[in-house]
């Protein structure tokens, strides 16, 4: 009770700050900054000796810090459409990356009378724009009145380069991986370059024209408030970027994460399945195979692209500082879902352990009374919507995200509840203050005490003494799991494929 009246007491003159805003006839701008597959290897959450996040951890001396957020769903897609609705997957279907004419179709009727973010705002008198990716393909997905205007993404790739999407340039000749297959293939991404300036476009890199497509809004006068999503690329992969950054980190000093060879060992087979990863022969064992250093090389190339996006960054930021804009501006920071670099001998993301749900999360408002904040209650990125609709003093919508007013002035204040994480059907995550509890569609479990083991190395799910800790945890898991949009009933997926392949052929020597 002391905990909850707390909360409420803190909860108060936040709340008063968008009302008498309000009140005014004044409306705060919304900064919303996404960084695509970002994980805690920034100075200010310490993920990594090496990180060199200056602008960042600037920037979070501003507002508050959450160290223990969590996406709704660990792949771009579902966290994506989860995050700017604030509906979790369980409850819409939206699982995957793939399926966008399926969310297409379902979406008016899954959302039923609430808005999405940018909608919502823009019904109550925002100016709503976007550049980079804000959803999984871009600005959006599919045709929906989400936005007053966008930055198209054109970004004039160079004619030699080995693809021209969004996530270009990529590796000369694919890299490492296309190299070894002999062209492309599937998974092929995971790779690198330090590039030169002729491999890049003559106006920079996408993110260099992202930034300073937003640098150009920060100057502007507006009669409206405005909601700016400005959506960076990198560091997702392929680990591309200007050569002078990579001459920061020189190889021979770089670090590696500590995995122990019987990681694996008390994993269940769905775990298995998703650590396996892509490439044919897994993803683990083809980095360890490519050379003695890729692994490092890796590493280094995440590194270098964390870098150059949090430059990226710091140029927005110091535009909005030097704006007419800077003292009537919250501030959003976050990220769609973390990254394995080898951890749980896993790379990329889509799976559920730590490195693949927990995500930096900042916000910071005008006029915040403490800063410099750090939070550590478990927080979802559910939860961005109905704060930033309490901090601009907008109605409320019913969404499965909770405002989140009430920590931002308050380093103690909790939530209130577990984060719940989901990885395609009927597989979850659930992550409280100190525990990660993980359920697998077929009953298996796994659970981890972070207070002495928060890199996941031991899994105490069939540890009788912690049978208490297990049934607090599996009552946060779904009710109701919804089959996948457009489905009746749940259709097999390459998990499923992949521990059938276990069971007949064992587990391969790498994984156990």
């Amino acid at each position: 009770m002391i905990k909850k009246l707390l909360c409420l007491t803190v909860l108060l003159p936040v709340v008063s700050f968008g009302m008498a805003m309000k009140d005014h006839g004044i409306s705060p701008n919304i900064l919303f900054i996404a960084v695509d597959d970002l994980n805690d290897w920034i100075g200010a959450m310490g993920g990594h000796p090496q990180a060199d996040t200056p602008h960042m951890d600037r920037l979070f001396d501003r507002g508050t810090l959450f160290t223990n957020a969590h996406v709704a769903a660990p792949v771009c897609n579902p966290s994506r459409h989860a995050t700017m609705t604030g509906l979790h997957p369980t409850n819409t279907g939206w699982y995957g990356n793939v399926g966008l004419s399926s969310i297409a179709a379902t979406y008016d009727e899954v959302l039923g009378d609430r808005l999405p973010m940018p909608a919502f705002f823009r019904e109550h008198g925002y100016t709503v724009m976007a550049a980079g990716k804000i959803f999984h393909k871009g600005v959006q997905d599919f045709d929906y009145p989400y936005w007053d205007e966008v930055r198209p993404a054109r970004y004039n790739f160079p004619p030699h380069s080995f693809r021209k999407n969004h996530f270009a340039p990529y590796a000369k000749n694919g890299g490492a991986i296309a190299i070894k297959h002999g062209g492309r293939v599937s998974g092929d991404t995971l790779s690198w370059e330090a590039l030169e300036d002729e491999d890049m476009p003559r106006e920079g890199m996408p993110d260099e024209q992202i930034a300073a497509w937003a640098i150009e809004q920060l100057q502007r006068d507006f009669t409206q408030p405005f909601f700016m999503a400005v959506g960076f690329l990198r560091p997702h992969v392929p680990y591309t970027a200007p050569k002078r950054y990579f001459e920061m980190f020189p190889l021979d000093s770089i670090v590696v994460p500590e995995v122990p060879d019987d990681d694996l060992s008390d994993i269940p087979l769905y775990g298995k399945a998703m650590a396996y990863g892509t490439l044919a022969n897994g993803d683990h064992r083809e980095v360890l195979d490519l050379s003695p250093t890729y692994w490092r090389e890796l590493v280094r190339a995440y590194l270098v692209c964390t870098t150059f996006v949090d430059d990226q960054i710091g140029r927005v930021i110091e535009a909005l500082d030097q704006s007419d804009h800077a003292d009537n501006t919250i501030i959003v920071l976050w990220s769609d879902h973390g990254q394995h670099l080898g951890e749980k001998k896993h790379w990329r993301k889509q799976a559920l352990w730590e490195e693949s749900t927990r995500v930096p999360l900042f916000i910071a408002y005008p006029g915040m009374q403490k800063t410099g904040l750090r939070n550590d209650s478990p927080v979802s990125l559910l939860d961005i919507y109905p704060t930033l609709s309490a901090l601009a003093g907008l109605p409320e919508q019913d969404l499965d995200g909770k405002n989140l007013t009430a920590l931002l002035d308050d380093p103690e204040a909790e939530r209130g509840r577990p984060v719940l994480t989901t990885r395609y059907h009927q597989n979850h995550a659930v992550c409280s203050q100190d525990w990660r509890y993980i359920r697998y569609r077929d009953g298996s479990e796994e659970l981890y005490d972070h207070r002495v083991d928060p890199l996941e190395h031991t899994n105490l799910a069939a540890d009788p003494a912690h049978a208490s800790i297990l049934m607090e945890h599996r009552r946060w898991l779904p009710e109701i799991d919804a089959f996948p949009a457009g489905k009746d009933h749940f259709p097999r997926d390459r998990y499923d494929d992949r521990v059938d392949s276990f069971k007949e052929d064992g587990v391969p020597a790498w994984l156990q």
